[in-house]
């Protein structure tokens, strides 16, 4: 009989990874009522569909905005975002390039707890914010899903905890269980690490922020082509001046080789020629 009860589990297994697999089935309750299969949601929870109510989704955000400013004042507006970020919020990536042969940029990437985005965001407003980008996904299918496979995986888990407590059967059954636990703990936890994902996608708001220096009335007006043409001379004189040395070293071998022929031909030409302005005179 344990050995049937062990099969059982083990057909049950299949049948929970199966469900896992697709969308959240509703059942019916001890009442006789339809309900959900538990899946809450931390903002609400989830209504019935008797009452009319529609499911709360999950949303990843992200913004993106750009500022212009003056070069000078670049880094201090980018140091002074980078220091609102405090508490939940999460710095990923903030870096600012500065060279003598081109201009600053920097960039700043974090994500913002929903809850500390809209005092965050209005200390960085500003009249230098010269675009705004405001992007949504819905992410409610995979938060759903996710947690209707980590359900059935936790319940079936549980079971295969029960039963290896309780069998007293062969030594490998015993080993099949348990080979069957890992793997399901294993799931467990991956569909775990998922759904921290997701909930750090659908909790936090992606703000992603790029600095970048104010234009010049030349290169905004009129005068544009010859600021353009200014800061290309120093590039064309470079290339200029590499061509004419890839000539030189081009030509150099032919230069050795012909050099000494030529002259040599003169030479000649020279010692024929007082040769016979010689054997002319007599004549």
């Amino acid at each position: 009989m344990r050995f049937i009860s062990l099969l059982f589990v083990v057909l049950l297994a299949g049948c929970n990874a199966y469900e896992g697999a697709m969308p959240p089935v509703l059942s019916p309750d001890a009442s006789g009522s339809v309900a959900g299969r538990g899946i809450a949601m931390e903002a609400a929870a989830p209504a019935s569909m008797d009452s009319g109510q529609t499911e709360q989704k999950y949303l990843a955000e992200r913004q993106h905005w750009v500022f212009e400013l003056k070069e000078a004042d670049i880094e201090k507006r980018w140091q002074s975002h980078l220091a609102l970020c405090t508490g939940n919020c999460e710095v990923l990536n903030g870096t600012i390039s500065k060279s003598t042969m081109s201009p600053v940029y920097a960039n700043l990437q974090m994500r913002v707890p929903r809850n500390e985005a809209s005092k965050l965001f209005a200390a960085m407003e500003s009249p230098d914010v010269i675009e705004r980008r405001v992007e949504r996904e819905d992410k409610t299918l995979q938060v759903v899903d996710v947690e209707a496979r980590m359900k059935n995986l936790s319940e079936l888990r549980d079971r295969l905890r029960v039963l290896l407590t309780q069998y007293k059967g062969s030594l490998k059954d015993l080993l099949e269980t348990e080979k069957e636990l890992a793997r399901v703990q294993g799931e467990l936890d991956a569909m775990t690490a998922q759904r921290k994902v997701l909930a750090n996608e659908t909790e936090k708001i992606l703000l992603n922020a790029d600095y970048r220096p104010r234009p010049s009335l030349g290169e905004t007006g009129a005068f544009q082509p010859l600021v353009e043409a200014w800061r290309n001379v120093g590039r064309t004189f470079a290339q200029s001046l590499g061509s004419a040395m890839l000539f030189l070293v081009g030509a150099l071998p032919w230069v050795v080789i012909v050099i000494p022929v030529l002259w040599g031909a003169w030479k000649g030409i020279k010692a024929l020629w007082a040769k016979f302005r010689t054997w002319r005179k007599p004549a």
